[in-house]
């Protein structure tokens, strides 16, 4: 059969197409709204573990779980013999979702004096949700590691900023929003050394002289607004504005801390001021405050990066010492948390990407923490800090069909996680395979400029992992993300797919790739195909 080749001008239709209807891109099954996994194991984390049982979800909400529950006429049906399910694992506290715009010292400042808050870390005004990025791929690479939660957060200066809470399942941050501007993150980090407060003693007279005036606006507000007449109204300031929202405790700041020192700083400014509040611990030092923390009844958030604070006396024994307690001590401060009855979630502060962040769960493991410790550290504890858990954290009627299907235990090395649902998507997760004998001899990691029929181009940055591939490109319609690439040898392909009206319309990338430059093909289904070219971006 002849192949009709794709006409320059049909094919830049279709292209321009596909980019005007990105909104239809994510799950291929989002026409799907009632889906039923039957024949698998349910770690409910609400009970015992059901053997052989059935998860049935409508609408994205768990309808029906149980041994015996009959399936609806109307679900598809997944198989789910050889599977075990769970529910979706929650990143705390990260910020690898953020994309914060860049802040540039001006040096000029340094002799005019006239610093701004940001200069000096003060940004309770900055929030996540304006600056986070989801996309396709970003959420894939969160759900090959089983995660369909995030909180994420500013990290820099002393008010650094307020969260949100995402559920991973749409791109669409407005859909994927589960709580916004729910925390405020406290950091002990100095300013510029131009800029006060330059120094720690500083950044802790700062805040507390911040939580004071905090309270005296809030209290002259309500006095002023409760009488008016015969009461001078107090100014408004934005930053106190924000402020009585957590000096309150109507919402829960969390305190970044450094090492055991800045831990104690916290407890003793939660205590002072009567705040709702975590502990971040970034550290990895909570397991030296114990009894403080005990005391306090303080919730902890573990980062699992385990780098030896420059406070530490292993980190000033040398280099041999610090690597050896990074191996052998660090590790082991969840598990002492664990045994010490410390409620404690995981964050990824520190790791920045999910699969980092569940290698450091694992070390943690490995290091003596008990393995349903940890999974409740990433579901029922982890939503119960943040009073999402009538929502997320266990599989219950009622409850966000958030949950994973794996072959094996889910927190094991040797598991391998085969379907997520988010918000009652389903996502097939699919292991990219290079052609027997054939490994990845190529990375495109990085930007391409490709060139197609008619002077259309497309900036494309590929993130390579082995012999996976994903990507986002970026065209003068608009970007977007795709997943599933595969390499084997020098050879690449990946494809996209839109479906609307009933109507599908499929775009199939494959190239030869020499060093910097590369040439394929493009397919649009049956219409036939032309050739395209692409060149690496330096830098």
């Amino acid at each position: 059969m002849t192949r009709k080749i794709l006409k320059p001008s049909i094919l830049v239709a279709s292209v321009l197409f596909l980019f005007a209807l990105q909104s239809y891109l994510g799950s291929e099954d989002k026409l799907h709204k009632v889906w039923a996994v039957k024949d698998c194991k349910i770690v409910t984390l609400a009970g015992a573990p059901i053997e052989k049982g059935a998860v049935v979800s409508r609408n994205g909400l768990i309808e029906a779980v149980g041994a015996n529950i009959s399936i609806p006429l109307d679900a598809e049906v997944l198989d789910g013999t050889k599977l075990s399910l769970y529910p979706g694992l929650i990143d705390s506290l990260g910020q690898s979702l953020l994309k914060l715009p860049e802040e540039k010292f001006d040096p000029l400042k340094m002799y005019s004096g006239e610093f701004t808050d940001r200069d000096k870390g003060v940004m309770p005004e900055l929030k996540a949700f304006d600056y986070v990025s989801l996309g396709k791929s970003i959420i894939e690479k969160y759900h090959k590691s089983g995660i369909t939660g995030a909180q994420v957060i500013p990290q820099r200066g002393m008010f650094t900023g307020q969260a949100s809470f995402f559920s991973l399942g749409n791109a669409d941050k407005n859909k994927a929003l589960l709580l916004k501007d729910n925390c405020l993150g406290i950091g002990f980090s100095p300013a510029n050394f131009m800029v006060y407060p330059n120094s720690l003693m500083g950044v802790v007279a700062y805040l507390r002289q911040a939580f004071t005036d905090a309270s005296y606006f809030n209290l002259n507000r309500e006095r002023w607004q409760k009488e008016m007449r015969g009461i001078s109204r107090p100014d408004y300031t934005p930053l106190l504005e924000i402020l009585t929202e957590y000096t309150s405790g109507k919402k829960p700041v969390i305190f970044l801390c450094n090492n055991q020192n800045d831990i104690r700083r916290s407890l003793n400014l939660a205590a002072d001021y009567k705040l709702n509040y975590l502990i971040c611990d970034l550290g990895s030092e909570a397991w030296r405050v114990i009894p403080e923390l005990k005391n306090a009844k303080a919730r902890v958030l573990c980062t699992v990066s385990f780098k030896v604070p420059s406070t530490s006396i292993h980190a000033q024994l040398g280099k041999d010492e610090k690597e050896k307690a990074e191996k052998e001590i660090y590790p082991k401060n969840p598990a002492k948390l664990a045994e010490a009855g410390i409620p404690f979630a995981f964050s990824s502060l520190g790791t920045d990407d999910p699969k980092s962040f569940m290698e450091g769960v694992q070390k943690a493991i490995d290091a003596g923490l008990p393995r349903e410790k940890a999974l409740e550290a990433l579901t029922a504890t982890a939503v119960s800090f943040f009073g999402l858990e009538r929502a997320l954290g266990t599989i219950e009627p009622g409850k966000i069909a958030n949950f994973v299907l794996a072959e094996g235990d889910l927190l094991s090395k040797e598991a391998k996680i085969r379907y997520v649902f988010a918000d009652g998507d389903k996502f097939e997760l699919k292991e990219a395979k290079a052609k027997e004998g054939e490994k990845p001899t190529v990375d495109i990691s990085g930007k391409w400029d490709l060139s197609l029929p008619n002077g259309l181009r497309i900036i494309t940055e590929f993130s390579q992992e082995e012999a996976s591939f994903s990507g986002k490109m970026t065209t003068p319609f608009g970007a977007f993300d795709f997943t599933g690439g595969v390499i084997s040898g020098n050879e690449i392909s990946f494809e996209m797919n839109v479906s609307v009206g009933g109507e599908n319309l499929d775009l199939y990338f494959s190239a030869i790739v020499e060093g910097d430059t590369m040439r394929g093909t493009v397919v649009q289904g049956t219409m036939g195909s032309a050739e395209f070219s692409g060149k690496r971006i330096p830098g």
